[in-house]
């Protein structure tokens, strides 16, 4: 798998339409894996079958499982509780909601900086939520 610096070199250097139609055709068909299935890797890794994830995310369950079977693409507050859920860290945090196409955790942004805080320090959902409280941020919903 390609590095993005050594990606965007090769997009900056495409010299016409045909050589951008082959780079989107590229990063179309080769996005490393989908967002359910690295989902499924990291419960895997981590030893966290669905009926726990559910458990620990607070997630309904027919739209966790609908997430986990790429049904349906959850919004960044869903991944990140999924993310506590898994006692994920940051970094791997950062890579489900670049899959996702969500947008990063920014630690100049207040809540941001919360759960990355919450993620650093393997604090569970209830934990975090009551975190985001205390500073006036809104709940993961």
């Amino acid at each position: 798998m390609e590095e993005t610096n050594d990606l965007l070199k090769r997009l900056q250097n495409s010299k016409d339409l045909a050589e951008l139609s082959n780079y989107i055709c590229n990063i179309d068909g080769s996005s490393s894996d989908s967002l359910s299935e690295h989902l499924k890797q990291l419960m895997k890794e981590k030893n966290i079958n669905a009926s726990e994830l559910i458990k620990r995310s607070r997630i309904e369950r027919t739209y966790c499982y609908q997430i986990l079977n790429g049904r349906k693409k959850p919004g960044r507050d869903k991944i990140i509780a999924i993310a506590l859920a898994l006692s994920l860290s940051v970094d791997e945090t950062q890579r489900v909601l670049r899959i996702a196409k969500e947008g990063d955790l920014y630690a100049k942004d207040k809540r941001d900086c919360i759960l990355i805080f919450a993620l650093n320090h393997k604090y569970n959902l209830l934990d975090t939520n009551q975190l985001l409280t205390h500073y006036d941020e809104e709940e993961l919903r």
